[in-house]
């Protein structure tokens, strides 16, 4: 059941953060979700005029009985006042570049209700900051998918380029016009999940990262965006691969903490970069005289002391992990949802 202080909140929207599994409550505050896969999830509850709370669920076959209390937004005045400044047209190009990303996908992919935005940028440290207090609604005519995102933060750091945000997006299929659209939307939702944050991810916790096609190797010394470089100790790419093993401690039969100390260096080697990805900027190039195939080079840096992996591809803290190169080159235009099982070749 979903209230607040008062009663039942009918018309509360809930649903599993990352999936199509999304639903209202009745007049009596209560919800019902079905045809739920096992595996860890976060349930998501929002109402306009309300904080959204997120909890981490675990579903195991039987019915799972949530009860949430919602609390009033106080901030919301105040948010409508910051939207209302002069340079909010620039702000949300930068936003959209950033959090839609630049690649092809992105190009065919539109925020419908931008209005529901407001931003604030720090003349000093040129960071622009954004949130909503409405879901966010994006079309994506690559993939074939709408999009209801409740974005919860976002950063963007202009003079180290380190881009940051936090939310929670629910899917829906959109109804192609054609089979051959049908066909084209698979074909893309294949490419776009294959070497994403969330096939690396699956595949560390199910112990398949190589078979996947991700070679994994370590950057020694190697300092995250934003930190400075010790001059003292060179950067040294160390060319034996990573065995997960050492890296991998299992929480309990849900989750796995991932816990390492320099730059993973992770190559997915069954597709090629494409163009468009190298005229990006964000290309990570090959270390001189390294003996390792072609690939999709990403880099991946630790933020916190361990980060929790769970089965669906999900990490926690959101913060904890920082990407570099190709997979960070992919945003909100390339995302799919839990659902999409990729087929192994």
């Amino acid at each position: 059941m979903i209230k607040d202080d008062k009663g039942p909140l009918p018309g509360a929207t809930v649903f599993l953060t990352g999936t199509k599994a999304i639903t209202a409550c009745d007049n009596n505050g209560k919800f019902h979700l079905d045809k739920i896969s096992p595996g860890s999830y976060g349930l998501v509850v929002s109402m306009i005029g309300f904080i959204p709370q997120s909890v981490p669920v675990i579903v195991k076959g039987e019915a799972v009985e949530i009860n949430l209390v919602l609390k009033i937004n106080t901030n919301v005045l105040s948010e409508v006042v910051i939207r209302a400044e002069t340079n909010w047209k620039d702000h949300f190009e930068e936003f959209e570049k950033q959090f839609l990303g630049t690649t092809p996908n992105a190009k065919n992919c539109k925020i419908l209700n931008p209005k529901v935005l407001y931003f604030h940028y720090d003349k000093q440290s040129k960071i622009l900051t954004a949130s909503a207090d409405e879901f966010l609604i994006i079309q994506n005519n690559a993939l074939g998918y709408q999009i209801k995102y409740l974005l919860t933060d976002f950063k963007h750091d202009n003079i180290n380029n380190i881009l940051g945000y936090q939310g929670y997006p629910s899917f829906k299929d959109m109804v192609p016009g054609s089979a051959k659209e049908a066909d084209l939307w698979n074909r893309n939702r294949q490419t776009a999940y294959n070497g994403s944050i969330t096939h690396f991810l699956k595949s560390i916790y199910n112990n398949k990262l190589y078979t996947s096609g991700f070679e994994v190797f370590k950057i020694i010394n190697k300092p995250p965006p934003g930190v400075k470089y010790d001059g003292e100790k060179p950067i040294v790419f160390d060319e034996h691969p990573v065995l997960f093993d050492s890296l991998l401690t299992v929480t309990d039969k849900n989750f796995k903490n991932l816990t390492y100390k320099d730059a993973l260096f992770v190559l997915y080697t069954k597709e090629k970069e494409s163009f468009a990805f190298i005229n990006s900027g964000n290309q990570i190039h090959r270390p001189k005289g390294a003996k390792i195939p072609l690939g999709q080079i990403t880099l991946v840096n630790l933020m916190n002391s361990n980060v929790s992996l769970d089965s669906q591809g999900n990490f926690s803290p959101s913060s904890g992990l920082l990407f570099e190169g190709h997979m960070g080159w992919e945003q909100i235009a390339d995302l799919t949802p839990l659902e999409f099982v990729k087929e192994e070749k």
